[in-house]
């Protein structure tokens, strides 16, 4: 008895550890291995156009997918799946496990850089003020909405907020929206007296609206030097071995004259190259 006992237990336990030791190596899987074996990805994504955008029959366009889906093939993951969120909800979105990226030209910043890691930036660009037609106000740069005691509109969750303030502007001069849309519609209301956005998107909301027009010239000044705003993908902080695979194929394409053909229909040219890496941006350098 004390003999057949003891054979049941060791079977027990062999197979206890058996069960542990599977689920340790699902539980080892990374998201790149994941994402590999499934054959696609989820990417979280603002509506804003030419960075990421949903096309009229759903599709996911924009620099940073386009970008993001030929680095995705090279690794064996053929499809590409977006799903619409606002800006300041992307990176929550992302940590809590909603999609594996995020996939909007975000910029890379010291602050965003403490919450979660970037792959090297893949473009680089200013930003610029969109205001009514005619620019009634006479405001052109941050400094000139400070100035006058005036108000700007800011898509929650954009760099753009952190660059007025540094340029002197008040809290009480900041109007916090949700999305592009109602940045524009806090401009034309007069409930703003412009709105902030990378020069591109600016650049995309005035040709599509008769109503307002780029504020130009635009200058904004750091530390110095002005002001180039370098954006890419964005990842969960365990997600070391994703980011390295996406940095070591956009070391290969960055540059190309297919990868400057592909963006070429955003907008983007050479002049758009980024000019420093991912850690360089964390830095705050």
């Amino acid at each position: 008895m004390k003999r057949n006992s003891f054979t049941r237990r060791a079977l027990i336990a062999l197979a206890g550890a058996a069960t542990l030791a599977t689920s340790s190596l699902a539980a080892a899987e990374t998201t790149l291995e994941r994402v590999q074996k499934q054959g696609y990805i989820r990417v979280g994504f603002a509506n804003e156009a030419p960075y990421a955008f949903a096309t009229p029959d759903g599709k996911l366009n924009g620099e940073s997918p386009s970008v993001f889906r030929h680095v995705m093939a090279n690794l064996g993951v053929k499809e590409v799946d977006g799903v619409l969120t606002e800006w300041g909800a992307l990176i929550p979105g992302l940590k809590a496990g909603r999609f594996d990226a995020i996939v909007a030209s975000m910029y890379i910043t010291p602050k965003r850089c403490e919450q979660i890691i970037f792959a090297n930036p893949t473009y680089g660009i200013g930003e610029a003020l969109v205001v009514k037609k005619g620019n009634p106000d006479g405001v052109n740069t941050y400094g000139d909405v400070v100035k006058k005691g005036l108000k700007i509109a800011f898509v929650a969750g954009t760099a753009e907020i952190e660059h007025g303030r540094l340029a002197g502007l008040k809290r009480d001069q900041e109007v916090t929206v949700p999305n592009f849309a109602a940045a524009v519609a806090s401009v034309k209301s007069g409930r703003a007296a412009a709105a902030a956005f990378t020069s591109l998107t600016a650049k995309d909301l005035a040709g599509k609206d008769d109503g307002i027009e780029r504020a130009e010239p635009f200058t904004f000044e750091h530390k110095g030097k002005k002001y180039k705003g370098e954006g890419s993908f964005g990842f969960r902080q365990e997600d070391t071995s994703l980011r390295d695979a996406v940095n070591a194929e956009l070391a290969k394409f960055l540059g190309t004259p297919e990868h400057l053909k592909m963006v070429s229909e955003f907008g983007f040219d050479a002049s758009n190259m980024p000019e420093k890496t991912a850690a360089q941006h964390c830095a705050g350098e």
